[in-house]
C-alpha cells in the first residue's frame, strides 16, 4: 500500500543527500511496522458507487496488497 511520507526538517544541516537517506531507511523500515492488521485498524475503505463502506475481509486484504493507484470507484479513509 502507498503511503505518503512527511520528513520533518527541523535544522538547515538538511542536504539533499541526508533526505535521500532517510528517505531510504524509512524505506526499509515501514513494511516491517505497516502490516495488513494495522491497516484494517487504522483505515476504512470507501465504494463510492455503492456509496457504503467495504467490510469483506478478502477485498480490504486485496486493497492492501495490490493498493488502488488509479482507481476511483475506492476511496481509503484514516481513520485517526
Amino acid at each position: 500500500m502507498e503511503r505518503e511520507l512527511l520528513l520533518a526538517v527541523k535544522d538547515k544541516n538538511y542536504n539533499k543527500q541526508r533526505v535521500d537517506s532517510e528517505i531510504e531507511v524509512m524505506k526499509k523500515l515501514l513494511p516491517y511496522i505497516e502490516a495488513y492488521s494495522t491497516f484494517k485498524e487504522n483505515n476504512e475503505v470507501f465504494d463510492l458507487h455503492n456509496h457504503k463502506l467495504i467490510k469483506s475481509n478478502n477485498k480490504l486484504k486485496d486493497f492492501f496488497e495490490l493498493g488502488l493507484q488509479d482507481n476511483s470507484r475506492y476511496y481509503i479513509i484514516c481513520k485517526n
